[in-house]
């Protein structure tokens, strides 16, 4: 397994590259608000904050998101494989792989933190 601040740099850069059609404003805005959800309420409610998002600009950005903080869970969790970008299988994978586990739900829900972190400076000094 990498160094996971490595994992979580380079889920960001992923993320930054993927979403340079979006505003950076727009960008940091749905990183934030996803972090907030993250800190307050956990890793289910952050995976359902992404699939709810309406706005045009959201919808854009939304996708990219969840599908590479998805992405993140199977290196942390042995024998997990990625959900497909579909609401009801990510949420299902929530609860089954990483929601029922207290360590595993606090090591993702910190990797997410660090990432959406490094995606929130990512798209401010993309400039």
């Amino acid at each position: 397994m990498d160094n996971l601040d490595t994992l979580t740099a380079r889920t960001a850069q992923k993320i930054i590259t993927e979403t340079v059609s979006s505003g950076k404003d727009e960008v940091d805005n749905l990183a934030t608000k996803a972090l907030g959800v993250l800190q307050e309420n956990g890793v289910y409610a952050t995976t359902l904050f992404l699939y709810s998002r309406t706005s045009k600009a959201d919808q854009a950005i939304a996708p990219i998101l969840r599908k590479k903080l998805l992405a993140l869970a199977p290196g942390l969790i042995e024998g997990a494989v990625a959900p497909p970008d579909e609401a009801q299988a990510a949420l299902k994978f929530v609860t089954q792989h990483i929601a029922n586990d207290l360590d595993t739900l606090l090591l993702v829900k910190q990797v997410w933190e660090q990432t959406l972190i490094y995606v929130r400076y990512g798209a401010k000094a993309r400039g």
